[in-house]
């Protein structure tokens, strides 16, 4: 985070009253103590040493800025009026309980939380939904958020969707690829190009939606917290996703020039996690129906201009 990036965002915890200066500690200080953990993985002990504070005033002052993010995250996790994005999970490490670690193993056997995320096409967040199972499959997370009115998804107006890969169904909101035929962007490097209206509409599909894995990238660069958790309870765990999501956005906000984000924006990222078993179709059998005819409208369409 660069240093006028970093003082606006202490000025805005002031300005809000969502933190405090203290006859010991100014807000800068509060916040550099909790980027230093987040941003760099530190531990408690290695802030104590740094900051000259004890452990338990490392801890406080962590959990405080960690509410106040999750404020800030109120103001600048939200989606766009016409809400057009791609969609997709994601596996953040995660520390759990021995006797409740199955669920959450993934395919290395490290314990993950899932992670829905929707994002803009700038490579900001615009809804997360965070602390599913690392086994729980991205369609099942999302039917279950449509489904449950209190977590407010998005869903997008008539006539708009976001695009989604092949581990979701194509359906009314959600615009997903051919399946059985090459997608993935690397599937076309060194290789002829797209050979029919499928392949072409895949193509640029994938091009498209890439958006999310460099948005995903450039959040976990910056914060390599995200990649070895810290052993804190999974009710904070589950709280940094969303904290740092926030300053994802905010950085973006206010810095087009920063470095992470100027190295992901001409960066394609392919995670390839089609293989998953789709959960369920999230809406009527009639409207699979009529996306694949959207589809399929489109692919002409590209194929024409072609």
């Amino acid at each position: 985070m660069d240093q006028h990036v970093f003082r606006r965002l202490a000025d805005l915890f002031r300005r809000e009253g969502w933190l405090e200066d203290t006859r010991n500690m100014w807000i800068e200080e509060q916040l550099a103590i909790f980027l230093t953990i987040v941003g760099h993985n530190s531990t408690n002990r290695y802030c104590q040493d740094r900051f000259k504070y004890s452990g338990e005033t490392i801890s406080r002052q962590f959990r405080e800025v960690l509410s106040a993010c999750l404020k800030l995250s109120k103001l600048v996790i939200h989606p766009p009026d016409d809400c057009v994005g791609a969609i997709d999970g994601t596996l953040v490490h995660a520390i759990i309980e021995t006797e409740s670690q199955v669920p959450f193993r993934g395919r290395k056997g490290d314990c993950m939380q899932n992670v829905l995320a929707i994002c803009s096409f700038d490579m900001q967040f615009t809804y997360a939904e965070a602390g599913w199972e690392g086994t729980a499959h991205d369609s099942r997370i999302l039917s279950e958020c449509i489904r449950d009115p209190s977590r407010n998804f998005p869903m997008p107006p008539p006539g708009k969707y976001y695009v989604a890969d092949a581990g979701y169904s194509n359906n009314r909101g959600f615009l997903t690829p051919y399946r059985n035929v090459r997608y993935w962007l690397g599937d076309y490097r060194g290789r002829s190009g797209p050979q029919n209206k499928e392949e072409l509409f895949n193509f640029y599909h994938s091009s498209l939606r890439n958006v999310i894995e460099r948005t995903f990238g450039v959040w976990k660069a910056r914060f390599p917290i995200l990649k070895k958790m810290t052993s804190y309870s999974f009710d904070i765990q589950v709280r940094i996703v969303i904290a740092t999501m926030a300053i994802h956005n905010y950085i973006r906000r206010e810095n087009q020039a920063d470095t992470l984000f100027r190295e992901f924006e001409n960066t394609n990222t392919d995670e390839d996690r089609s293989a998953e078993t789709l959960y369920a179709p999230i809406q009527s059998e009639r409207d699979q129906i009529e996306m694949n005819r959207t589809r399929d409208q489109i692919a002409d369409l590209l194929m024409a201009r072609r």
